[in-house]
């Protein structure tokens, strides 16, 4: 948590602060990471194990940085694709590239429901599932993470994170309308005494 905060901390605003982070499982990576280990970094190591010149070390060393290019990339595609559950709504973050990303910020205020789908056997073993998000805009919009890892714990801290911000929110009102009302008697005090004042004069 404080690698997550530390990373998406430029997504808050002044006041808002990180919650929960959903991550993608995983298993939504393994495949492409365990190519780019096996093709990009260990077969330039073995290569070059096996013809141990100068030439080939340039050769190999530049296949090998390449590679270990890619797997960042293709780490960091993974690990910064979540949704950021916040004290006052949440972030889907969409990473495509250092130069191309994207976030859809959603308003506790507009959510409408919170689901999740786990389906299958390893999905159930290793507890990952697709999350979905409902809010209100142009007919019912959906913000969702596919593989998200422990979807149900998810569900709860959105929920949970909801109805805390529901209940400030209502503190809060409920401060305002008392400041509004304690102003608006004491004016009416104040009134009724000049106008009392007023006809004693």
């Amino acid at each position: 948590m404080i690698l997550d905060s530390f990373i998406f901390r430029s997504h808050l605003h002044e006041e808002e602060k990180l919650v929960y982070v959903v991550h993608q499982h995983w298993c939504a990576a393994y495949k492409s990471m365990v190519k780019v280990s096996l093709f990009g970094i260990a077969a330039p190591i073995v290569f070059w194990l096996m013809f141990p010149t100068t030439a080939a070390l340039f050769i190999f060393g530049g296949w090998f940085l390449l590679g270990f290019a890619y797997f960042f990339y293709e780490v960091a595609d993974w690990y910064l694709d979540v949704l950021l559950i916040t004290n006052q709504g949440i972030i889907d973050l969409d990473w495509r590239g250092i130069f191309d990303k994207s976030s859809t910020r959603i308003d506790y205020d507009t959510v409408l429901g919170v689901t999740f789908e786990k389906v299958g056997f390893f999905s159930n073993i290793f507890n990952y599932g697709k999350l979905l998000v409902e809010k209100e805009g142009y007919g019912k919009e959906e913000v969702s993470l596919p593989m998200a890892t422990s979807p149900q714990k998810a569900e709860g801290k959105i929920i949970a994170a909801r109805e805390k911000y529901t209940r400030d929110r209502g503190l809060e009102d409920e401060k305002v309308l008392k400041d509004i009302l304690a102003g608006m008697v004491k004016n009416h005090v104040r009134h009724k005494r000049e106008n009392n004042l007023a006809d004693i004069i």
